[in-house]
């Protein structure tokens, strides 16, 4: 077995933690992490890391140099054939190669940016529209740049209104990339341009369109504490909009528990009675035990984050809290096992089913 040594630069070790965040689902960001991380090396065959060489390098990083072995381990964790072939990986700029952080988002500008920034969006059109067969994974790393793009730009709107009816941009962009913390400037503005009505015999795609729009923008302005804006959407899709329940089982699962979970929230902010709050958080945990019987963990997950989210900022009592985690507690036997028996909050970095968020996390 090799001894040797491999020194470590910070963009090398903070892609190695992002790709492992995006295999566990969660970042490694503290002892109890590492234990779990070293458990699951361990019992799937890759090999042993104690908890204290993943503590030093994760966590307490001081330039200690970890063992060629060590490295090793970790890669192909993550899928790689060998530290090598990681190291090889990440040196790449390609859109194949699946990396997280990409240098040239690091160090330059890239061109999708200087596209975005002057206007240019003719070369955009071309370029999307190119890449419509292209694999899922390379699609998802010209989304990434897209972001870290607008994220820069000085008027992201004005990408939003060009763009919005591309099938790329609305599919990875607006979606699979939907950022929950709302960073790019405007981007509320984004989803306001989505259908704001469903009108008689339009697809399922529409009614997700919808759905999903306006539970995103219900949520950030009930988060923000932006009440009055946060009443206009959920009037518009509690309470106005008809929806038929048999299609919303149909379409996409995310849209479909934002939409049942936040009306938990719409119900408080309209001065519902505790009763009608509580009953009505009975019927989601009867739906969370339905979903643990039918569905698989990706779906799980997707469900019982945005429920627990929703728990922790609304008036329930922590009986409702227990209960969730009872629900989902095969699900919590994949995490640090203290994670269980803390409050709620603490389960929601562990749970979540967000794509950007496991690659630009708010806090790595």
């Amino acid at each position: 077995m090799s001894k040797t040594r491999f020194t470590l630069n910070t963009y090398t070790l903070l892609e190695l933690k992002s790709q492992l965040a995006l295999k566990l689902f969660f970042v490694v960001s503290n002892k109890s992490d590492c234990q779990k991380l070293s458990e699951i090396l361990l019992k799937e065959g890759f090999g042993s890391i104690s908890v204290t060489t993943l503590y030093r390098l994760f966590i307490n990083y001081n330039g200690a140099v970890p063992y060629k072995n060590t490295l090793t381990v970790l890669a192909r964790f993550i899928g790689y054939d060998s530290w090598e072939n990681f190291i090889d990986t990440v040196e790449s700029n390609s859109y194949n190669d699946g990396i997280i952080m990409k240098k040239r988002n690091q160090e330059n500008d890239s061109l999708l940016f200087h596209c975005i920034e002057n206007e240019s969006y003719k070369p955009l059109w071309d370029f999307f529209n190119s890449i419509q067969n292209k694999e899922h994974s390379y699609k998802v790393n010209v989304a990434l740049d897209v972001y870290d793009s607008l994220l820069k730009t000085k008027k992201p709107e004005l990408f939003f209104e060009e763009f919005i009816q591309n099938k790329f941009v609305k599919e990875y962009v607006l979606e699979d990339a939907f950022d929950p913390a709302f960073r790019i400037k405007n981007y509320e503005y984004a989803y306001k341009l989505y259908p704001n009505e469903i009108k008689k015999n339009d697809s399922l795609e529409s009614l997700q369109d919808f759905v999903f729009s306006q539970s995103v923008l219900f949520r950030y302005y009930f988060i923000s504490k932006n009440i009055p804006e946060a009443l206009i959407i959920g009037k518009k899709t509690f309470v106005s909009t008809t929806i038929n329940q048999e299609d919303l089982e149909k379409i996409f699962i995310f849209p479909t528990i934002r939409f049942k979970a936040y009306k938990l929230w719409f119900l408080e902010i309209t001065n519902k009675t505790k009763k009608e709050i509580e009953e009505y958080a009975n019927e989601l945990l009867e739906y969370c035990k339905i979903i643990t019987i039918t569905h698989d963990s990706d779906f799980k997950i997707i469900v019982f984050h945005t429920v627990a989210e929703v728990f922790c900022y609304s008036s329930l009592s922590l009986d409702y809290h227990l209960e969730l985690k009872n629900i989902f507690k095969d699900e919590f036997s994949k995490i640090p096992k203290n994670v269980f028996d803390k409050p709620l909050q603490y389960a929601l970095p562990y749970f979540s089913a967000n794509g950007l968020l496991l690659y630009r996390p708010i806090n790595l």
